[in-house]
């Protein structure tokens, strides 16, 4: 796939790359289209965050949860502001 930049978001993109953290343009682009993906859909970005959350236990000590871990993940999606 061939995509053509103005002249702005070339420079935008090269600033990116010379800046560090992204190896070339292509990682540039991926990743602005994965921000403007999850925008399009709240799902993806939930999906996103309860991995955040996940991946650290999975890779960590494992102990069994108790009825309290669970009463303090029901308040903190309680808490936690709808989108919409």
């Amino acid at each position: 796939m061939n995509i053509t930049l103005t002249k702005d978001l070339k420079r935008f993109v090269i600033g990116k790359v010379r800046a560090g953290g992204y190896a070339d343009s292509s990682e540039v682009v991926r990743e602005a289209l994965r921000a403007f993906r999850q925008k399009d859909d709240p799902a993806e970005m939930d999906s996103e965050e309860l991995a955040e959350l996940l991946l650290p236990a999975v890779r960590g000590e494992h102990r069994p949860m108790t009825s309290r871990h669970f009463n303090e993940l029901r308040q903190r999606a309680r808490r936690k502001p709808a989108r919409g």
